[in-house]
């Protein structure tokens, strides 16, 4: 499956600061891929209609069982209605039991950056700094793991 190039949800203000999140989401098993991906199309939707969201990249590598997120929001505020709405709430709830361990990050950013590129968040996703202050504030399920490459098959 290819990444889904940046989109572009809401006029960017060059000269604003944006928060930026980054996500690992890896499963533990390849047979959980097409469930995944039929239950993570309905987040996709609710981020369409998002307030406060800026824009978004996803990438997957479906055979490494390994999906990831980057996405652009105006503040934590409405990052946070996201996260603790249905679907995405009741989605994650399913998937958890489902998943390995997972890894977010959140940076800001001026919008001269956006769309920010995977490299920038990969970066993110790899430092220890970024990765405890995200894993505390996102979800307690989140820890910390060796760097992870979206473009390089990941060890099982």
């Amino acid at each position: 499956m290819p990444t889904v190039t940046w989109r572009r949800t809401a006029t960017v203000d060059p000269d604003a600061e944006y928060l930026l999140l980054a996500s690992r989401l890896p499963l533990r098993s390849i047979a959980n891929v097409p469930w995944f991906l039929r239950l993570t199309t309905s987040v996709v939707r609710q981020l369409e209609r998002t307030d406060g969201l800026v824009g978004y990249s996803l990438r997957a590598q479906p055979f490494a069982r390994s999906f990831w997120t980057l996405s652009a929001w105006t503040d934590a505020r409405a990052l946070a209605e996201f996260v603790h709405e249905t679907p995405h709430l009741a989605v994650m709830a399913k998937l958890r039991p489902h998943m390995g361990p997972t890894r977010f990050t959140t940076w800001t950013a001026p919008g001269s950056a956006l769309p920010m590129s995977w490299n920038v968040a990969i970066g993110h996703l790899n430092s220890p700094s970024a990765r405890d202050r995200a894993t505390a504030s996102l979800t307690p399920h989140s820890t910390d793991h060796e760097p992870v490459y979206p473009d390089k098959e990941q060890p099982s």
